[in-house]
């Protein structure tokens, strides 16, 4: 940054008991002061950030196949019900969405 001198300097962040708790926890386990912890998050490109969340493995498979069987379960709903052509456009307006909320980064 122009005009950084490369000191740090004390900054401030309003939270409440509870939350700064939590991030200190997990400052924590992560090994780092709350500081650090706040600034590799807030930092990190938003390609990590979206990739998981930071869930065990096991859960982020759990919760991938959760939702497929969910969808999965809908659709043949929908498919039984004779209205194939309304999920259809539902499944078309999600992507549109996500593809917007991607362009939108």
């Amino acid at each position: 940054m122009a005009g950084d001198d490369g000191r740090k300097r004390p900054r401030s962040v309003m939270a409440t008991d509870s939350v700064w708790g939590l991030v200190r926890a997990r400052a924590a386990k992560a090994g780092m002061s709350a500081s650090e912890f706040l600034l590799s998050r807030a930092l990190a490109p938003a390609e990590a950030m979206s990739e998981g969340g930071g869930l065990p493995p096991a859960a982020e498979r759990r919760l991938a196949v959760d939702i497929r069987l969910l969808v999965l379960a809908e659709g043949m709903r929908f498919a039984q019900e004779g209205r194939e052509g309304v999920w259809r456009r539902l499944v078309e307006e999600a992507e549109a969405s996500v593809a917007d909320d991607e362009r939108e980064g």
